[in-house]
């Protein structure tokens, strides 16, 4: 029986100290790029590393609010693994279309992880928390209105947990419906390192990529 993540321990003070930290680093001057920023892994966890923006990008190409995917690579980058790149929320969506695309992002950035565990079986989740638990709970503090939202500490606690909970089930609902495009999806990065909006799509209609991409 799979392990589930483990969002039980949801820290609203880490939340902020979080948001704090990415305030600073955003501002802060970044240094030129350098070799050493590029992570040497081996092969597994590069096969890992698909599977997990494969969950990514499948669960944002399945939710109608998740935004348009640009690309989706496992070519190692300033030190990250892979990332999925997709178009931007309009900044002129009302309150609805807002909370929706928030919840598919909450639900996206827990499918890596779930894809992750589809992948390797029972023993390939851990209970620490990683940066993508860390980015759902604040996606979930968002959705109850951050700050401003005046909630004590046990009630944005517990809000965030039900947030995430209904996240991980509705990312998993879609990963395990769709194992066959998530398998597909992490084989073709595995192939050409790099899928662009164009590929992904082939790739779930079950068609080959046949345009040369970059590895």
């Amino acid at each position: 029986m799979p392990r589930r993540l483990d969002i039980a321990q949801v820290n609203i003070s880490g939340i902020a100290v979080l948001t704090l930290l990415a305030g600073l680093v955003a501002a802060a001057t970044i240094d030129p790029p350098s070799e050493n920023r590029v992570p040497k892994i081996s092969d597994e966890d590069r096969r890992l590393t698909a599977y997990h923006e494969a969950g990514h990008a499948l669960i944002a190409a399945t939710l109608p609010a998740g935004g348009e995917i640009l690309q989706v690579t496992i070519v190692s980058r300033w030190g990250v693994l892979g990332s999925v790149t997709r178009v931007p929320a309009d900044g002129d969506l009302d309150d609805e279309a807002r909370r929706a695309r928030k919840e598919a992002e909450l639900a996206i950035a827990l499918g890596g992880l779930i894809a992750e565990e589809i992948a390797s079986g029972d023993d390939a989740m851990t209970e620490a928390m990683t940066s993508d638990i860390k980015a759902a709970e604040r996606i979930a503090y968002d959705l109850l209105g951050g700050p401003e939202a005046g909630l004590t500490v046990a009630e944005a606690e517990a809000g965030v947990r039900l947030l995430m909970s209904d996240a991980e089930r509705r990312a998993r609902d879609i990963l395990n419906s769709r194992e066959g495009q998530l398998h597909s999806l992490a084989t073709a990065l595995l192939e050409h390192g790099t899928l662009e909006a164009v590929d992904v799509a082939d790739v779930l209609k079950g068609r080959t990529v046949t345009r040369i991409v970059s590895n």
